[in-house]
């Protein structure tokens, strides 16, 4: 009898072990699937939103979109006998020269993480998740003129003027007029549709990596700086 009852008491004690540990199973199973439902806090998303971009780019700008330019650039300079005195303007013998430059630049069109303008992130975990950003003006690198491709012609030569002289200035130009054409480019449609999915494609590759539920992205530059 004591036999039978030692064992029944065994029994009955395993039993109840069984019981607590499925309860703690199951329990600890609830605990893990509500952390991992658990959205996010917005503070930590944002601010490990701030933390992926720095780490992007060193130098503070992200590259969005590069373009490859051609300018044609065509300069007249008036020579004048006794050149642009008195005298010269008074006599009016002219020889006036003509010089033309070309060349190809690379520009970059970036994002400036420190602009003035600073970045401004929103997360709203509600409604399967909507991550909204706000970043600096598109601005651009100054353009890197592909020496290579420079061309210089001086298509009418001045008897009063240092053609030398002449073909640098077109060559210093061509810079300043490249920075010109590209400060113009920023606002063109076709130029900020193509960055701004540049910037989607970075965004949506944060919310993967972080695993992010985000079903709305909502994303917009600040207007040019003029």
């Amino acid at each position: 009898m004591k036999t039978k009852k030692a064992v029944k008491t065994h029994k009955k004690a395993w039993l109840i072990a069984g019981l607590i540990l499925a309860v703690l199973f199951v329990s600890a199973g609830i605990y893990i699937g509500i952390s991992f439902a658990r959205a996010p806090k917005p503070m930590e998303v944002e601010a490990s939103f701030r933390l992926y971009f720095e780490k992007l780019s060193a130098s503070g700008k992200i590259v969005l979109l590069e373009a490859r330019e051609h300018l044609l650039l065509k300069e007249t300079t008036i020579g004048l006998l006794f050149g642009d005195s008195k005298l010269g303007r008074f006599l009016g013998i002219r020889s006036d020269a003509t010089v033309e430059a070309s060349a190809w630049a690379d520009i970059s069109f970036v994002i400036d993480l420190y602009a003035p303008e600073s970045w401004a992130v929103r997360y709203d975990p509600k409604n399967g998740g909507r991550l909204i950003l706000a970043a600096p003006p598109l601005s651009m690198l100054t353009p890197a003129v592909l020496t290579d491709s420079i061309e210089i012609r001086s298509l009418e030569k001045s008897i009063f003027l240092n053609q030398a002289k002449l073909e640098a200035s077109a060559l210093k130009g061509l810079t300043t007029r490249f920075v010109e054409a590209a400060s113009a480019m920023l606002r063109e449609p076709e130029i900020r549709s193509r960055a701004y999915a540049s910037l989607e494609a970075l965004v949506k590759l944060f919310v993967d990596n972080a695993g992010l539920k985000a079903e709305s992205l909502e994303i917009s530059f600040a207007p040019p700086e003029d």
